[in-house]
């Protein structure tokens, strides 16, 4: 029998076999990489990455299709999504494309790996150092370069502390020149002494506070010599104090005019911003607003609240109260108070049933007819009996006495058309036969559901 060799071929298209050129990039200068070649990339820290990025250029006439470069080396990985195929990509004539290469060390030492690109091959190194192991305290957790510590959200003027320590895990002593952390909104509350020395084994811990001076998100470095760290927080302004609402007057009646305040339990640090409204809860049947319950300025049922830093008592445009009227129906006033979105406070003024208040009461003496004029409110709206008696110059009630009068039906008309809460305007004329300046003087009693009023007696 003859033996035969067997021979092998393996074809690959031409595009493939196509020249190309490799370089080292830093983002702006291109370094050329000969095939073969030995390139040192950098000195880091176990656990910390470096990354190294490599450019593929066609300097060729036709295109090259261009295989996923392999990376071939303990700790070396090629950087995820750094190259745009998982499989090959086609390099037009003149053009080029990126990748990127991880080196993270596990251990202290030079670390080679090789890298394929195509038919062309080369070498890279790094070399990785002994440097303190950085670790959060709190958590146990290794930090490795670049590495984020989150301080959370923290109200500005307040602290937030996180623990770290420094292990010496090497066998020999290790010198750690400087322990640094900016900016100044982060701080070490006890600076480590520069330089400092760890012994094999060694672990020395420190605190980092976390001080936010506004509401704004905050980032930091912790620096342990040329490795860095970086630290986040997220300030937040104080919240306002607390906030009531205090009424000049809790004795509740209708037509008066009231005041209403807001003290601050405490001096603000922060501003803000907010509403007080005036709602009315009518104790009339069929009746739900009266035009005269409103502040006496601006918006008729609700103010703007603001407060500024060193308050203690929010102002209505610049002034510590506002004054409000009660108007002239029976029910409830309530306040409430928003600042800065949320409900703070609430308050009310119950103004009850009274009987009816008369204001003013005058008469008018004709030749043969006496004219009784007289305003007032009745906040329960139910006005009804009118009684009138008559005097002489000598104070006697003139005949034929007490004239009563039932008006039940004419302030309820009034009172269902009017749109002037519960005040009203009365005139009663009363014929007179006889020499009407012989009468002096009057009485007016009125009536309604919580009582009956007397006006003081009109001189004429």
């Amino acid at each position: 029998m003859i033996p035969r060799a067997l021979l092998f071929l393996s074809v690959l298209p031409l595009s493939a076999l196509a020249q190309i050129q490799v370089f080292q990039f830093d983002g702006a200068n291109e370094t050329p990489v000969g095939a073969g070649t030995l390139v040192p990339i950098g000195t880091i820290s176990p656990c910390d990455t470096l990354e190294t990025r490599f450019r593929i250029r066609n300097p060729g006439a036709g295109p090259v299709d261009v295989a996923t470069p392999k990376v071939n080396g303990n700790d070396y990985a090629l950087s995820p999504g750094s190259f745009p195929s998982d499989s090959s990509y086609r390099l037009a004539p003149g053009s080029a494309v990126d990748f990127r290469v991880q080196f993270q060390p596990t251990g202290v030492a030079t670390y080679p790996a090789f890298i394929t690109v195509n038919t062309f091959t080369f070498t890279i190194q790094g070399t990785s150092v002994a440097a303190a192991v950085v670790k959060r305290t709190d958590t146990q957790e290794t930090l490795c370069g670049g590495a984020s510590t989150d301080f959370g959200s923290v109200t500005s003027g307040a602290s937030s502390l996180r623990g770290f320590s420094l292990t010496n895990s090497g066998a020999t002593t290790l010198t750690v020149n400087g322990v640094q952390v900016s900016p100044s909104i982060f701080r070490m509350p006890i600076p480590l002494p520069a330089p400092l020395q760890l012994t094999p084994g060694q672990t020395v811990s420190f605190q980092i506070a976390f001080e936010p001076q506004n509401g704004q998100p905050a980032q930091g470095t912790l620096s342990v010599d040329k490795r860095t760290f970086n630290l986040k927080g997220q300030g937040l302004d104080p919240p306002l104090p607390g906030a009531s609402i205090t009424l000049a007057s809790t004795l509740g009646a209708s037509a008066q005019q009231n005041s209403v305040s807001i003290p601050l339990a405490s001096a603000s640090q922060v501003s803000g911003t907010g509403t007080l409204t005036m709602e009315f809860q009518s104790a009339v049947a069929g009746v739900t607003e009266d035009p005269f319950i409103r502040f006496v300025s601006g918006s008729k049922d609700k103010a703007t609240v603001t407060v500024s830093p060193g308050d203690s008592t929010a102002k209505f445009d610049g002034q510590p109260s506002l004054v409000f009227q009660t108007g002239t129906t029976a029910g409830t006033i309530v306040f409430t108070l928003t600042l800065n979105g949320t409900q703070q406070a609430s308050a009310s003024l119950t103004i009850a049933p009274s009987p009816v208040s008369v204001q003013t009461a005058t008469v008018v003496r004709r030749i043969d007819a006496l004219d009784v004029s007289i305003t007032g409110f009745d906040n329960t709206y139910s006005a009804s009996q009118l009684a009138f008696t008559f005097y002489n110059q000598a104070g006697q009630a003139m005949q034929p006495g007490t004239i009563r009068v039932d008006a039940t039906s004419n302030f309820k008309n009034y009172f269902g058309a009017s749109s002037t809460g519960g005040a009203f305007g009365l005139l009663a004329t009363f014929p007179v036969m006889g020499d009407t300046t012989q009468i002096a003087a009057a009485d007016v009693q009125i009536t309604n559901s919580a009582g009956v009023v007397t006006a003081q007696r009109i001189h004429f």
